[in-house]
């Protein structure tokens, strides 16, 4: 018998990696993947305080200090971490390690400059609504 989990390809039993899981973006995204019934795990630079449901994990991309241990055992990475400074190396260091861990699935998503589009029409309206509001 094998245990579920990303060795036998069932990802919905699989943590979900979360970057920037304690920002902006990420605090929204967990507590709506506890609610589908997911696992969360949230790569943060700081220890935090164990929750309910969640699972944090000590690391920092810009150092790569921390990353190998945090895809171990995920299928799903929703990489929305985002800094105006050196995002594309930490990017970088984010997918080495997903891949030698065999992810199957990364989702990237950044709002670093947004807030720097203006919105002059109803096409950006309707791309940054949420951050122009």
């Amino acid at each position: 018998m094998t245990s579920p989990g990303p060795a036998n390809g069932d990802t919905m039993s699989s943590p979900v990696l979360i970057t920037g899981g304690t920002g902006t973006l990420g605090s929204l995204v967990v507590p709506r993947l506890l609610a589908a019934g997911r696992q969360p795990r949230v790569l943060s630079r700081r220890r935090r305080e164990p929750e309910p449901g969640t699972e944090y994990v000590v690391g920092d991309l810009e150092t790569g200090e921390g990353v190998d241990a945090a895809v171990a055992g995920v299928e799903t990475v929703l990489h929305l971490a985002g800094s105006a400074k050196g995002d594309e190396a930490k990017a970088r260091t984010l997918v080495a390690a997903a891949s030698g861990a065999g992810v199957r699935h990364l989702v990237y998503i950044s709002v670093v400059a947004v807030s720097l589009k203006k919105v002059t029409s109803g096409v950006d309206r309707a791309m940054f609504g949420y951050f122009a509001a």
